[in-house]
């Protein structure tokens, strides 16, 4: 691990490098090396952001959403019992399935359940799994199926044009989405519920607090509950987002309209491994004799364990940070943070993918099918390359690895790539170019 190697970028602030080594002394698990001298202080400067920013607006109340706000919850919990502030916190369990299903409920017709996201693409695009996310049962999926005239394998995964052409044939199918409706009028009763218990209904200023990226979770959640509270109370802080930051949506890192400086060498999927919680997705809410309780799915073990040592790690550097007064101004966070996430995940070294690269992860809001972060992805690797992105893009073909594309600069290491630099400049300058474009795109 480089750890020599960002000791000299935290030596610039020697409050945050004593922090981490004090905080390193605690565990000799690797991954609890990287977490004090990378992660930590990484989520420290992001929440530090957090906190001057709620501290400015006058914002009283700030919940963390799950999964990624466990370990920044417990940061936060730190800084604010330092500082001796006023502010509150709490952790709101929430997530992208759970929303969706209840904001089905307010769903009348096929353009509602569009912006809803219920036609969306995802990393798990099969017939199955566009229903089942709905709660539409194998029963009703039958009759879905030869309503509409599709007779193929519903667990085949689809391409984008291929599930376009699914979704077409599900818009006319109008008993669908009064089933769907009908699902979810439990679901939305329930969640409202839990929020008002929570005490998102109270008239103060307060904070959703989330990793990034879009802010589909805070704009699904203020859609659900705008019949019954002044939602304009709301503002949303991310680390980064790949949209026009606002008002109402902050970030930390980056933007839009800057992404092209830092994305290229960052990996949001890994960054969201840095934000494990000791806890399932959550997948609804129930009655119970303490009120309305959030239900999860079980939790993969490894994440577990891994949420266990990287928020324990983190409250002991928080701790040691807020000890020695580490006051650093704003621009001087950024450029640290920048500088330590690139270390890491743009050149990371065989330990450092290894450790990381093991973490299971989903980009479909089931999380229908795990696969490892990174990994040993063979010849499919070359998919990556410059060149044979733009020719394989132009037929239509895939321009990622079979596997570990969640991860490219891990799975790089971890298929000993050579020259590792080319495959890693193909990625850097794919990803620049794309958030060029797409800039381009949203500041017009």
């Amino acid at each position: 691990m480089k750890i020599s190697n960002y000791k000299r970028i935290l030596g610039y602030y020697p409050g945050l490098l004593s922090a981490a080594e004090k905080a390193a002394k605690k565990s000799k698990e690797k991954l609890a090396q990287v977490t004090a001298y990378v992660t930590a202080p990484v989520l420290f400067c992001y929440v530090s952001y957090v906190i001057e920013n709620a501290e400015k607006e006058g914002i009283k109340k700030i919940f963390f959403l799950a999964r990624d706000g466990y370990i920044l919850k417990s940061i936060a919990d730190v800084m604010l019992k330092s500082k001796k502030s006023d502010i509150e916190t709490d952790y709101l369990y929430v997530s992208r399935y759970a929303l969706r299903n209840a904001m089905y409920f307010k769903c009348d017709t096929v353009q509602d359940f569009e912006s809803a996201g219920f036609f969306g693409h995802c990393a798990v695009q099969s017939a199955e799994n566009t229903l089942k996310r709905a709660g539409i049962d194998e029963s009703q999926r039958v009759r879905v199926y030869n309503k509409i005239g599709f007779d193929g394998d519903e667990k085949r995964i689809m391409d984008d044009a291929e599930y376009d052409d699914f979704c077409k044939l599900l818009k006319s199918d109008k008993e669908l989405f009064s089933d769907i409706k009908n699902n979810s009028r439990e679901k939305y009763e329930n969640i409202i519920g839990y929020f008002k218990q929570s005490g998102l209904f109270e008239n103060k200023r307060i904070a959703l607090v989330d990793s990034g990226w879009l802010g589909s979770v805070q704009r699904t959640l203020t859609e659900l509950i705008k019949d019954n509270t002044d939602t304009g109370r709301i503002t949303g802080y991310y680390f980064g987002l790949y949209r026009k930051k606002s008002e109402r949506y902050r970030s930390f890192l980056f933007d839009i309209s800057d992404a092209y400086r830092y994305v290229p060498t960052f990996c949001n999927n890994l960054f969201e491994c840095f934000c494990s919680a000791p806890h399932g997705m959550t997948i609804g809410y129930r009655h119970t004799e303490n009120g309305i309780q959030p239900v999860t799915a079980k939790v993969n073990d490894y994440i577990a364990d891994a949420a266990e040592i990287q928020n324990d790690i983190a409250v002991r550097f928080a701790s040691y940070a807020c000890e020695s007064d580490a006051v650093i101004p704003e621009k001087k966070r950024k450029r640290l943070t920048a500088r330590l996430i690139k270390a890491l995940m743009y050149k990371p070294d065989m330990e450092e993918a290894e450790i990381y690269g093991a973490f299971p992860f989903c980009d479909d809001a089931t999380e229908i099918s795990v696969q490892p972060l990174a990994c040993d992805s063979g010849k499919s690797i070359r998919n990556i390359l410059f060149l044979n992105r733009i020719s394989r893009k132009r037929k239509g073909q895939n321009i990622y690895p079979d596997k570990g594309m969640f991860w490219l600069y891990g799975s790089i290491r971890l298929t000993g790539c050579k020259p590792a630099w080319v495959y890693r400049s193909s990625v850097r300058i794919w990803e620049k170019l794309r958030l060029i474009k797409e800039k381009r795109k949203q500041c017009r």
